[in-house]
């Protein structure tokens, strides 16, 4: 059967009519303003940039994000009441920056809370796993060149009223994204969203280091509020609306289906983590260069401590003594990055063995006394908690 076929059939079983998801009337007003949340119970307490780290133009390093960035793309009740769930401050007290990674966790809260991919920002909600879908889809492809085409041909299928055009030029391939509509801020943050996450899709599908060659984005947004696609490439420029991802044309035949789509959103979470590492390497809060080294390699995958050295090119005994000098160790560096993707990962669907598989623990059960260690609650309350 077609796989475009497929995907309105099975959106439709599970949802309805292609644009109708059930349960959601076709006249509902969406004011995301309006809609409250009942706060937790603190759990862990994660810091966010609470300082001013800007340069002398007010654009903030690439791995982080104003707060007015959150406040318009939730809106503003619903940005705090997020932010204040995740332990990221309370009303009044919120921070004026945060990390990329804070915000891709509180898209993934807000998706959970109220099964919506839209973000509030889609005409109707799309249900949890409608991007997934598209992204499975493209994903059972040969290759990333008809992988792209597939995308575009699909993402109109879901009520989203994002477009997507592929271009060519001589030596780049493009991906256009629009919204149908008058443009706003809003959208086009949404677009930035989409973008990512598709460029993580790629990332995973294919398990090549595919590049970002050029970024135009929308000039209806502000430098100075960063964005989640800063740092992927230096050549960036901002022009008209929506946005345009390019690539080098040579990505066109690298094939795709070579680790397989099947929980989402747990494999785009897990290279946008490796992303977020190696732009905060390359341009967030310096740390020492054995640190900077040092986690975008834990955070690919569990590593002995000699592994860890190997793959630096350097001995157990150096690494320990650079690391001591920064005030640190190789266990708490260890424990940070596992504590970190485990923060991201339990806020995904994906299965506890394959959380605990991710995270180098040997079964369930050594992730749960992990949980009960570094959250002070299990794997399952802490899920609860922020879907509750």
């Amino acid at each position: 059967m077609d796989v475009t076929v497929s995907l309105s059939r099975s959106f439709a079983d599970e949802h309805g009519p292609i644009g109708f998801p059930r349960g959601f009337p076709l006249d509902r007003e969406r004011d995301f303003d309006d809609r409250r949340i009942p706060s937790l119970s603190p759990g862990l307490r994660r810091d966010a940039c609470s300082d001013h780290p800007v340069d002398a133009d007010g654009i903030p390093p690439a791995n982080i994000l104003s707060r007015y960035y959150a406040e318009n793309f939730f809106g503003v009740r619903l940005a705090h009441s997020l932010m204040e769930r995740s332990g990221l401050g309370t009303e009044g007290n919120f921070p004026n920056y945060l990390t990329t990674i804070d915000f891709w966790n509180l898209c993934l809260d807000n998706i959970k809370l109220n099964n919506d991919e839209g973000q509030g920002c889609t005409p109707q909600p799309l249900p949890l796993s409608t991007w997934g879908m598209i992204f499975s889809a493209v994903n059972q492809m040969d290759t990333i060149g008809s992988g792209l085409k597939r995308f575009a041909d699909l993402v109109p299928l879901i009520p989203s009223n994002v477009l997507v055009k592929i271009g060519r030029s001589p030596e780049r391939v493009m991906i256009h994204y629009s919204r149908a509509g008058e443009a706003s801020e809003r959208g086009d943050r949404y677009l930035e969203i989409i973008a990512l996450v598709f460029h993580c899709i790629l990332l995973w599908g294919s398990a090549a280091p595919i590049e970002i060659d050029q970024l135009s984005l929308s000039s209806l947004l502000d430098d100075r509020d960063g964005s989640p696609l800063a740092g992927l490439t230096d050549d960036i420029d901002r022009h008209g609306t929506g946005l345009t991802v390019s690539y080098s044309k040579a990505v066109l035949d690298l094939p795709l289906g070579v680790r397989k789509y099947q929980s989402p959103p747990h494999h785009e979470t897990t290279t946008f983590l490796e992303l977020a590492a190696r732009i905060r390497q390359q341009g967030g809060r310096r740390q020492s260069a054995t640190v900077e080294k040092l986690r975008p390699l834990l955070l690919r995958g569990p590593l002995s401590q000699q592994q860890a050295a190997d793959r630096m090119g350097i001995s157990v005994a150096t690494l320990q003594r650079r690391l001591a000098r920064s005030g640190t160790s190789f266990r708490l560096i260890s424990q940070e990055m596992r504590c970190e993707k485990l923060l991201s990962l339990l806020r995904t669907t994906a299965n506890l063995d394959d959380i605990a598989f991710d995270l180098g623990f040997s079964d369930r059960r050594s992730l749960w006394r992990a949980c009960q260690q570094w959250l002070g609650m299990s794997p399952t309350e802490y899920r609860n908690a922020h879907m509750s």
